[in-house]
């Protein structure tokens, strides 16, 4: 008899004397069928759930040699031997991040660039002179935020909170705060990696509750030496406190394609469709659109630049307000946006440089606006 195997019988007698001394009844049920599914099989299971190998593959032997248990007990005591019983950390692949970022923005309130609004058509139109209130403002802010991920293996499941807060000097009615959560789980494909995600998001304008939204979607990723592919499908529900006329349901579908040039290069072009339902009676009803984008990333002297450019393009399904402006939203931006990052102190430290432009074209001139951004962020990992 090897000591495993003297370990186990030990153990099984010591189950019996606990069972004698409790009378021959009970000496008989330990002993059953019925018995083994229930107290030996229980702690047997127990031992194998803590990670305890030895004990618990001792004990399933044990059960399964000496006791003759019937078929469905077989078959658990088969699965959990197989597994190995190697218990899983609750959690694993935690991470902290903080980023700490200042900079200076053209155009923190999203002003127009028009300086008047057309009212009526044909021989009524009437020309109105904007207040200065819908000019752009511009401003320096800074931005702290801090998000915390975990992984679950246990489960397959990656949960993340973040929490971000911005404060514009000299513009404090435009400070932004937001607050988010999601969950993700990702499947192993015959063809790649399949990713579902929801998550529930939050933004207070100027300390006033301004937004929430919910977000479900799909990322179908495939691998390639040469690059990948992504396809995304997702549905985003939002809600506007303050004015429950702009509420939607925001469609979308898009892929991605990459092609690696070389260990240091890399491009990609994303192509999307939108549809954007209205949820009451918003000005212009349904919209439909697209976004084109392409970019690449770029290693060189221990930065890693991204130059980015976007456009996209959507109309509305109706006329903005009968009477006043007749005439339907077409909207078109154009986006700029170039991104160099690079390790500092260590590899949990890096500092990362940004500017962004965009460039907002409507139809109804109260949405033509334009933007540029410039900040830096320091971005620690814990």
């Amino acid at each position: 008899m090897t000591p495993l195997r003297f370990a186990s019988g030990a153990l099984l007698l010591a189950f019996a004397a606990l069972a004698h001394a409790a009378g021959p009844e009970a000496e008989t049920d330990a002993l059953s069928p019925q018995g083994v599914s229930g107290e030996i099989l229980d702690i047997a299971v127990e031992h194998c759930r803590r990670g305890e190998q030895h004990e618990a593959l001792a004990m399933f032997r044990a059960i399964r040699d000496q006791l003759d248990p019937p078929q469905a007990i077989r078959q658990l005591i088969l699965d959990m031997e197989a597994s190995g019983c190697n218990r899983p950390p609750l959690a694993e692949g935690a991470s902290l991040r903080l980023q700490v970022t200042g900079g200076w923005d053209s155009n923190v309130s999203q002003g127009i660039s028009a300086r008047t609004l057309v009212l009526g058509s044909g021989e009524n139109t009437i020309e109105l002179t904007l207040d200065p209130s819908y000019r752009p403002r511009s401003a320096a802010f800074t931005q702290a935020s801090v998000d915390y991920s975990l992984v679950l293996p246990r489960y397959g499941v990656n949960l993340q909170v973040a929490l971000g807060q911005r404060i514009n000097f000299g513009a404090s009615a435009f400070d932004l705060r937001t607050l988010s959560a999601a969950a993700a789980k990702e499947f192993t494909l015959p063809a790649g990696t399949l990713r579902a995600q929801v998550e529930a998001s939050n933004i207070w304008l100027g300390n006033v509750a301004y937004q929430h939204s919910e977000n479900a979607g799909l990322q179908w990723l495939y691998l390639m030496p040469t690059g990948a592919w992504l396809a995304t499908l997702q549905s985003t529900a939002v809600q506007y406190v303050t004015q429950p006329l702009q509420n939607a349901t925001v469609w979308e579908m898009g892929l991605l394609r990459e092609w690696r040039l070389d260990p240091a290069r890399s491009v990609h072009v994303r192509f999307n469709v939108q549809r954007d339902d209205a949820h009451s009676t918003r000005p212009g009803g349904d919209r439909f659109g697209y976004q084109l984008e392409v970019g690449a990333v770029v290693l060189t002297h221990g930065w890693r630049l991204r130059p980015q450019l976007g456009y996209s393009s959507w109309n509305s399904a109706e006329v903005f307000a009968p009477g006043l402006l007749d005439v339907r939203r077409r909207n078109r931006l154009r986006q700029a946006y170039l991104q160099a990052e690079r390790p500092v102190l260590n590899d949990k430290t890096s500092l990362v440089l940004e500017w962004r432009g965009r460039w907002a074209k409507d139809t109804v001139s109260l949405y033509k606006y334009q933007e540029q951004m410039l900040s830096a962020t320091l971005a620690i990992r814990f």
